[in-house]
């Protein structure tokens, strides 16, 4: 039975999990990756410190396995990861992450630059500022003599594969993600490029990731063991892969990834923009032939790890969260890293409004649920308002182990909601896409059919979704409301 050692490298944590041809995940281990902050608004990884877990993570999973069954190596690595390197290709900076709001600073200026063009319809990606080309633009700006030092960059893909191979590549998930990369002829855009002095040459090729593949390096094989016939997949997003684990990609799914950040997907044969002004949607291309149109939230338990690591500590498994509000209920705008919408997304913050006294800390962990939730029906509405249809939600992701947040989903959308029961569906997804590109299953259907577990079905409850439409409907008039005092706010030095 063909074996494959699927990586899943991720903002907050790197697993690595070895997954059988039934889609049983038979050893998994993971550790979280240090997050590296030497300056305002700085977050990266650590490359020596990746490449050290991966080799670890692996001989643990490895350990007493038959090795010479792991026929395939893939991953799915997190999107704006952004990893600037010398003329020698010697790295300059870390791997930037999601987090990183350094490109807030400048992005007022970038928008001055890039207003008008059309970059969301040549792309897919709105103006906000995690992308990297807005990350660019900053390093342009704010560090001129470490930027004229660059040659050559790296996303998280190309450089762990890599690292893996030799080869410089990334995928089209990844690349797609940049704000550089054009949807219409599907290579990096030269004029995008040209305008921060750059060219298409210093960036990675981009390839399928579910059909290229490459030989390990020798020393990689030797270092964990492995036959030197093992492949290495190119692979896709972390996003991607989850949707893959989830629903193997059929047409008018919606995939929710609820994790350290969240996102709904879902799979079309075209792009889909956003027709109105604040644009919420953003279209990646899975390959050159599938889109996964949709939204995503920078903050979902990002918000409570750091309500945890900041203020107090709380039991998520407290069934008192079963009881009412004490009213009028808290509201929370978790948005500790800005948003991905264009209007209000740059400069987003977050905000508890309406603390009273007999507020507790459980109504404060409660309204970061609920805010969350909110949230991810604002893009929902986003979907619908530009006619994708959605004819099914799939949910995953470590948020769905929060017993009541699945739930409080269904109720705030108000639909139903099937969740998978079966671990680590990004890790199983890495592994369809393997067999497949290796010929064990002929394409993702046959491969769902044998490693997709069966789901548990999740209904909204009446009642509540009648109030949660209430508490929706003023999340929503604050939201917008707010959206103009953030931009005055990040801009405010006493």
């Amino acid at each position: 039975m063909a074996l494959t050692l699927a990586i899943d490298m991720g903002t907050t944590n790197l697993k690595v999990g070895l997954v059988n041809e039934r889609g049983e995940i038979i050893s998994l281990s993971s550790s979280a990756i240090k997050t590296i902050s030497g300056e305002p608004g700085e977050a990266e990884h650590d490359p020596e410190e990746i490449k050290n877990l991966v080799i670890s993570l692996s001989r643990q999973v490895l350990k007493n396995e038959k090795t010479d069954e792991v026929w395939f190596v893939i991953s799915s690595t997190y999107h704006f990861g952004l990893m600037m390197m010398d003329e020698q290709r010697k790295p300059l900076t870390g791997l930037t992450l999601l987090t990183d709001t350094r490109s807030q600073f400048t992005f007022p200026e970038f928008l001055s630059v890039y207003a008008d063009d059309k970059l969301y319809q040549k792309t897919g990606c709105p103006l906000i500022s995690q992308y990297l080309l807005p990350r660019l633009f900053y390093f342009s700006k704010e560090k001129k003599e470490l930027y004229k030092k660059a040659k050559y960059f790296h996303d998280s893909k190309s450089f762990l594969f890599e690292w893996l191979t030799g080869e410089w590549v990334t995928d089209f998930s990844t690349a797609s993600a940049t704000q550089l990369f054009n949807l219409e002829n599907f290579q990096w855009d030269g004029d995008i490029l040209s305008s921060i002095r750059l060219s298409p040459e210093q960036f990675p090729g981009v390839a399928d990731g579910t059909t290229f593949t490459s030989p390990l390096k020798k020393e990689i094989c030797d270092a964990l063991g492995l036959n030197e016939n093992c492949k290495a997949i190119l692979g896709v997003y972390d996003g991607a892969a989850l949707s893959v684990g989830l629903s193997d990609l059929k047409p008018d799914i919606g995939i929710i990834n609820l994790g350290t950040s969240a996102m709904i997907r879902v799979p079309g044969l075209q792009p889909i923009f956003d027709k109105n002004e604040n644009k919420r949607i953003q279209a990646y291309a899975f390959n050159k032939s599938l889109f996964l149109n949709g939204g995503a939230l920078n903050n979902a338990a990002l918000t409570l790890e750091w309500m945890r690591s900041n203020l107090f500590d709380f039991n998520l498994e407290d069934l008192s969260f079963q009881a009412s509000h004490n009213e009028p209920p808290l509201i929370c705008l978790p948005y500790l890293t800005g948003e991905r919408e264009s209007k209000t997304g740059p400069y987003a913050s977050g905000v508890f409004f309406g603390i009273r006294r007999n507020h507790t800390r459980l109504d404060f962990v409660r309204s970061v649920l609920e805010g969350v939730a909110c949230s991810m029906r604002y893009i929902y509405e986003a979907l619908t308002i530009n006619e994708l249809v959605v004819k099914e939600i799939k949910m995953g992701g470590g948020g769905v182990n929060i017993w009541q947040w699945p739930q409080l989903f269904a109720n705030v959308l108000g639909v139903p909601f099937t969740i998978s029961t079966g671990k680590e569906p990004a890790l199983v997804g890495n592994a369809m896409i393997a067999l497949t590109a290796g010929g064990v299953y002929k394409d993702f259907n046959e491969a769902a059919k044998n490693m997709i577990r069966l789901e548990k079905y999740i209904v909204p409850d009446k009642s509540s979704v009648e109030i949660y439409d209430r508490y929706y409907h003023f999340f929503k008039e604050f939201r917008e409301s707010i959206g103009p005092m953030y931009e005055a706010h990040a801009k405010l030095r006493l």
